[in-house]
């Protein structure tokens, strides 16, 4: 069961119609997971796994098992007598994260921009747009998506399957962390500009600049994850 895939349709609320089908765990966990990547379950916050059950309209059974599956992947931790809560966002953890990036992001795009077909190389520039149209929208939840997309196809075009295996250990944990750099507002522009950049070189099909602009893209990435989870809750428009 891969539930450690990265859904596009994240929860407006965690509030749901009854889930049916055979997937049910997988489905009570993106749930939860959607919650907690959208900071509607915010770091620190007790789970009581009987009031989620009743919110999700599900047994206690499958939120359990969902709970295990991210206790295991770092999303939530045991804290004692309080139970479970919310893993806290934690800047040494993301800065293992973007030093591996570092490594991946650019030969993923010098990848993409030597091999990657006409047509998928074309579907970049809708990407880009799509980005675009997440900033006039405002929507945290959009700009994340879009981030997300932009940064697969990449991977998925490069024509090395084991660059998407790779990344999908810690994509939901980026998404936590591009949901608290992407709540301030002053650094969406700069965002889908470096993204943009990287598109142009790999439609230019340079190698070269493709891979440059990937590097110095997650470097800066990784300046503005920093910053922004040194700034106060309020800041951060999370309270």
């Amino acid at each position: 069961m891969r539930v450690t895939r990265y859904t596009n349709e994240a929860t407006s609320s965690l509030t749901r119609a009854a889930i049916q089908g055979p997937t049910l765990i997988e489905q009570t966990y993106t749930l939860i997971l959607d919650g907690i990547c959208a900071g509607r379950l915010q770091p620190g916050e007790r789970l009581n796994q009987d009031e989620l059950a009743a919110r999700m309209n599900v047994s206690r059974q499958p939120v359990g098992q969902a709970m295990s599956i991210l206790k295991s992947q770092g999303f939530v931790r045991d804290a004692g007598r309080r139970g479970l809560i919310v893993a806290p966002i934690e800047q040494d953890f993301f800065r293992t994260i973007y030093e591996l990036r570092e490594a991946i992001d650019p030969m993923a795009a010098r990848l993409t921009a030597e091999r990657g077909a006409d047509e998928g190389i074309a579907a970049g520039e809708q990407l880009v747009a799509k980005g675009r149209q997440a900033i006039e929208s405002g929507s945290v939840q959009d700009l994340v998506a879009a981030d997300m997309e932009f940064h697969l196809w990449i991977c998925r075009l490069a024509g090395n399957p084991l660059l998407v295996e790779t990344v999908s250990h810690y994509w939901n944990h980026l998404r936590r962390a591009m949901g608290e750099v992407l709540r301030p507002t002053q650094y969406r522009e700069q965002t889908w500009e470096e993204h943009e950049a990287i598109f142009r070189a790999i439609a230019a099909r340079d190698t070269k600049a493709a891979e440059e602009c990937a590097l110095r893209h997650v470097k800066g990435a990784a300046e503005r994850v920093v910053a922004s989870l040194t700034l106060p809750k309020r800041e951060r428009g999370l309270g």
